[in-house]
């Protein structure tokens, strides 16, 4: 019996045997520069403009997600120093009613969640797309993020939607937003302008597509070394074969009681008639391209960081001959931050606060501020610990102390620009030592009395 393609046997258990609709499954990856993908220049008999030679580059972008392990962590650890601190809209007008709409508007459309993912979907494909629903009047109803993978462009300026490009299933055509009105359903897009990209935009990242590839590859293919090859410590050459069961049964066991760390050591003897007939040790080949793997590693490493515009020390990959210290991940972590993180935030808010006068929702969209670093201290000789350090070095050691022991903790944080912490109202030389909230504190009074 087969109930919405899956047939089902006598004891209930069920097999699909109908395609799964979900969008395009992972494909094997084909030869050629992953880094430059084909984009078509001309008409097609479908209308539809090819993104990739097979027209599934943006499937690739989202593989490649999952296949490198440091280019996703690079995403996802984007990702959250941007949105991190969570959205709010703000009304614009002092009223009950503008409250209770801008609520309205971010618990129906679940704007947290779906900025989250936006700008996720922003960095991969340096373009993000909304499904807009009208009624016939023109009032907007709501809104659905949809997959850039799922959307073509057409040479007509219309966007074709698909749940699996790889095989065609479940197109259709999508009309633009038009800021003059909009009726039924429409496409709201924003992308980023790329440049000598006409229809489609490339992520800078793509540079690095070819070694993300390869980062997913080098452990599949140390999967298969491992579980395909063969580890023998040494090789026994016989000049002849075993003349029955019982001397090769023999010959075994001799090897057998001589293994092990109890006989290492030991001196063994294999005689036979004359040298050609007495069996030879052979020592198993090592792999030789144990080297060629720690150097591919590291470029790897290398060469996807630097595409993604963020220096290794920030991801927890050690670099060699670099200063290894905190001082150097703050000073990166800031360059990163402002070239980076604050051009993302600034960009996916102007889309909220698009969004907002799209859906006639009066009110302030705004990313709150959010750092990955920052809110620990970290040692280094330009931390803020040492900088507000300097400054009460600068005056008596009596008088700093006087000043700390009278001062509490969170009033010692905000000497040096820190937030608030929850139990921090506490005199600061009072609070327990093993408490994580006193570290600062602590650490601070004990550089002022060094």
């Amino acid at each position: 019996m087969k109930i919405f393609g899956i047939e089902f046997n006598a004891n209930g258990s069920g097999a699909r045997t109908s395609p799964q609709a979900f969008n395009t499954p992972f494909l094997k990856v084909g030869k050629g520069n992953l880094s430059l993908p084909f984009v078509q220049s001309r008409w097609s008999s479908t209308g539809v403009i090819y993104f990739g030679q097979d027209n599934l580059f943006p499937q690739l972008l989202n593989q490649m997600y999952f296949t490198s392990p440091l280019h996703g962590s690079i995403v996802d650890f984007t990702t959250n120093a941007v949105m991190g601190g969570g959205i709010d809209v703000q009304p614009v007008e002092d009223s009950a009613k503008n409250n209770i709409d801008v609520r309205v508007f971010m618990r129906k459309n679940k704007l947290n969640s779906m900025f989250n993912v936006l700008c996720r979907d922003f960095y991969l494909h340096r373009r993000i797309h909304i499904l807009m629903n009208f009624s016939d009047s023109g009032k907007f109803l709501k809104m659905t993020r949809i997959d850039p993978s799922k959307i073509r462009y057409n040479f007509d300026g219309s966007f074709e939607y698909s749940d699996d490009w790889a095989n065609g299933r479940k197109r259709r055509q999508i009309e633009p937003y038009n800021p003059a009105g909009n009726y039924g359903e429409v496409l709201y897009t924003m992308q980023d302008d790329a440049p000598g990209q006409d229809f489609y935009p490339i992520p800078t990242y793509s540079s690095a597509l070819n070694w993300c590839f390869l980062d997913g590859e080098m452990s599949f293919l140390h999967k298969n070394n491992i579980q395909q090859s063969i580890f023998p410590s040494v090789f026994i050459r016989r000049p002849k074969r075993f003349g029955s069961k019982e001397e090769q049964q023999s010959f075994i066991d001799g090897l057998k009681g001589n293994e092990g760390a109890e006989n290492a050591g030991k001196v063994g003897v294999l005689t036979g008639d004359g040298f050609e007939n007495t069996p030879e040790v052979v020592n198993a080949p090592t792999n030789q391209n144990d080297k060629l793997f720690t150097e591919t590693a590291k470029e790897l490493k290398d060469a996807v960081c630097f595409a993604h515009k963020i220096n290794p020390s920030i991801m927890g990959i050690k670099v060699s001959g670099s200063l290894g210290n905190a001082q150097e991940l703050e000073m990166s972590y800031g360059i990163w931050e402002k070239n980076v993180v604050f051009p993302l935030r600034d960009i996916m808010e102007n889309l909220g606060q698009t969004l907002c006068q799209i859906t006639d929702t009066k009110g302030k969209f705004q990313i709150n501020g959010y750092q990955i670093i920052g809110d620990v201290i970290v040692e280094g000789d330009n931390s803020q610990v040492n900088q507000t350090a300097e400054i009460l070095s600068a005056m008596s050691p009596l008088l700093a102390n006087k000043i700390l022991e009278s001062l509490t903790l969170n009033e010692v944080r905000a000497m040096a620009n820190l937030p608030r912490v929850d139990g921090g109202d506490t005199i600061a030389s009072l609070v327990e030592s093993e408490t994580e909230a006193s570290e600062f504190a602590q650490e601070l009074i004990s550089k002022v009395n060094n």
